[in-house]
């Protein structure tokens, strides 16, 4: 969808790496959600949609507000809700008991870590696309569209022609997956820009972008 979320090559949002950026977590609390996060989805606490494209229904100003993690912790609690393993508003009574002094409720499970933590190492691989529309060389277009639910082909690169780099492998088309629905496997390209086409001539130095894209994005180039 065409939401605050797909913020990619806009202004006014100050520099993309900054130091300290490289770092996985800045406090505690967020290993904690990141950990949360996994849990709800590996033990099916939630329901669907995932995180990704449950974020991206957010209000907008609460996103723009929110760090990175508190929009992880949003998300799962939308899921958790969904599902019912939690009522809404009892996030929200449970703070309130542990400002009253409450002792933070405390769980270990071993078992169920090292589960996650198996589950989170295993390697998304991909099918050899061996009917690929496209191959590498060939010039295509990144068709001009306005989904209305989650899609993994960013604004900025919609009309932008470019060039197959690579033909990754079969995937998915997320924008139907995600939801639960049938989506075949369709081949995923490298597809490579330059900076100019995307976002026009600068002062900048030009560079190159290298987007992966499913083939339903794509188009021949006139």
């Amino acid at each position: 969808m065409n939401g605050v979320h797909d913020m990619g090559g806009m202004h006014g949002f100050g520099a993309v790496v900054e130091p300290g950026s490289e770092d996985v977590f800045h406090e505690d609390w967020e290993a904690r959600v990141f950990a949360l996060h996994l849990l709800v989805s590996y033990q099916r606490l939630g329901a669907g949609p995932g995180g990704r494209p449950t974020r991206e229904t957010m209000p907008p100003g609460e996103y723009l507000d929110a760090g990175y993690y508190e929009r992880w912790l949003w998300s799962a609690e939308r899921r958790l809700e969904r599902k019912g393993t939690i009522a809404p508003g009892e996030v929200e009574a449970m703070m309130e008991r542990l400002r009253a002094g409450d002792a933070p409720p405390e769980r270990e499970d071993a078992a169920q870590a090292e589960r996650a933590v198996e589950l989170l190492g295993t390697p998304h691989s991909m099918a050899v696309a061996e009917r690929a529309r496209f191959a590498p060389g060939d010039r295509v277009r990144v068709r001009r569209m306005r989904p209305e639910g989650h899609t993994r082909c960013p604004r900025y690169a919609r009309g932008a022609t470019g060039t197959v780099q690579d033909v990754r492998g079969l995937d998915r088309l997320p924008d139907r997956a995600v939801y639960g629905e049938e989506a075949e496997p369709e081949p995923v390209y490298a597809v490579l820009f330059t900076s100019d086409v995307l976002w026009g001539a600068s002062d900048e130095a030009p560079f190159t972008v290298v987007l992966d894209l499913w083939e339903s994005y794509l188009e021949e180039a006139a």
